[in-house]
């Protein structure tokens, strides 16, 4: 059997360029989970997190585990289904440090919180379950990649800012930088995918991200109350992810060298969604929500 030529020459002759450096990157970026998780409780063995900090916590986290979980079987899965070997490379160094976040977020979810593993809310899990299940390699890209990723930096961002626990503050900053370098797949390879698509394949793609968006919304609203408890406020978290998630398709649009439109319907149901999901007004029924929401949109 003989390699197909890129095997040989690399990325130089490839039409995915730049992949096989996230590959190298990750592997000087490499970190002993269990020597820094154990290093850190005991660090902080005297700090203790308030009771209703640790149940929002668990919550929240239970969630951050799952998705670990499924996104280690995803890059596993991409990686072999991946024809650039650059990419190969990219999705392998992401499944290793999947992995890696997983096996920590377990051990501190029973070390520090003492956790016992109870149902996770629905909602939260549709979106995983929608990515992990699809055949289709565009749709997992940009469902994993481009939307549970920018989530997964969000949540821990905004769970640094809580400072309600100085171990996960020092953690979750190395979980943010290696989730920071998957977006990279998703950002450089999807494109020769959505290029090969016909109008209706496009419109089937964007139907189902608009989807998964109402999805991760549910999901979000279900944390609320935590997110609350931990003395964050929910807008300000769903609209930091909106901003990463939005940014990551205008660059997409960017670099498939074509406008913008392919991706209103979709911001303007985020717009929507948002609106509706923290709208101001408590006293308004669910009918005067939808309308005001609904028109607010076309206004602007």
């Amino acid at each position: 059997m003989i390699l197909p030529f890129d095997f040989y020459y690399g990325e130089s002759h490839s039409p995915v360029r730049g992949l096989e450096k996230v590959y190298h990157t990750a592997q000087g970026k490499i970190w002993d989970g269990k020597k820094v998780l154990n290093e850190l409780l005991e660090k902080y063995s005297h700090v203790e997190i308030h009771s209703d900090h640790k149940r929002s916590l668990e919550n929240i986290l239970a969630i951050i585990l799952w998705g670990e979980y499924v996104a280690w079987n995803v890059a596993s899965e991409m990686s072999a289904e991946f024809e650039d070997f650059g990419a190969k490379m990219a999705a392998v160094s992401q499944a290793h440090d999947e992995a890696r976040h997983f096996y920590v977020m377990r051990d501190y979810l029973k070390k520090r919180l003492n956790y016992k593993p109870t149902p996770v809310f629905e909602s939260a899990l549709s979106v995983l379950d929608e990515v992990s299940s699809t055949k289709d390699l565009a749709r997992k890209l940009l469902g994993m990649q481009l939307m549970i990723e920018p989530i997964a930096i969000t949540i821990f961002r905004f769970i640094r800012k809580s400072k309600v626990d100085p171990v996960l503050n020092e953690l979750l900053e190395l979980f943010e930088a290696d989730e920071a370098r998957h977006i990279a797949i998703g950002m450089k390879y999807l494109p020769s995918l959505i290029k090969k698509m016909g109008a209706w394949e496009k419109l089937m793609f964007v139907w189902w991200q608009i989807r998964m968006i109402n999805g991760e919304i549910k999901g979000l609203k279900a944390i609320e109350p935590d997110l609350i408890i931990l003395g964050l406020d929910p807008l300000e978290v769903f609209e930091f992810a909106e901003i990463k998630q939005v940014t990551c398709l205008k660059i997409l649009s960017k670099d498939m060298g074509i406008g913008e439109e392919m991706w209103r319907p979709v911001l303007r149901l985020i717009r929507f969604r948002k609106k509706l999901a923290f709208y101001p007004n408590k006293s308004h029924g669910p009918i005067q929500r939808l309308i005001n929401s609904f028109f607010e949109i076309f206004r602007d």
